[in-house]
């Protein structure tokens, strides 16, 4: 009876990992893509409606973003009060346009240009622009975000 029950875990082991191998093979640099390019249009669209739930729920659990010019925002409890700090800034009009991406295992990650409007040391809104890193993550759930690191561009508004 053991040795029956051992053979079925071992048999239902082997099998999810076989699935897990075929599904991580499975996702190609197009699949990435346009992932990249959902993710990103999503972003820009939650961002664009205020929405600090939808933008949490972007990225992965334990998701991390780097803030451009404050703390390292862990988990998406986190985020999401990151989000409602941004949005009461003024912050707005984020665009997102991905330029490459790249497979690691059963995700990747990516490089895109971004630029959004923000208040500047002066309290003016002003154009920002930049780089962002982005890390995806593929489970069961879907794509998220990983972690995302922009990098903004030197500005004379900032």
């Amino acid at each position: 009876m053991k040795f029956s029950k051992y053979v079925a875990v071992m048999c239902l082991c082997s099998a999810t990992l076989a699935t897990s191998s075929v599904m991580a093979a499975e996702v190609s640099q197009a699949d990435l893509m346009a992932a990249a390019v959902k993710l990103g249009h999503e972003y820009d669209s939650h961002y664009a409606a205020k929405d600090p739930d939808a933008m949490a729920a972007l990225y992965a659990t334990d998701g991390v973003l780097i803030s451009p010019k404050g703390p390292v925002v862990s988990g998406r409890p986190a985020l999401h009060d990151y989000y409602v700090k941004r949005f009461a800034s003024g912050a707005k009009g984020h665009s997102i346009k991905i330029e490459q991406v790249y497979l690691k295992g059963d995700g990747g990650y990516s490089i895109a240009d971004f630029s959004v409007t923000v208040p500047g040391k002066n309290g003016k809104l002003h154009r920002e622009s930049g780089k962002i890193v982005a890390i995806y993550q593929h489970n069961a759930q879907g794509w998220h975000l990983s972690l995302v690191e922009p990098t903004v561009a030197e500005s004379a508004n900032g």
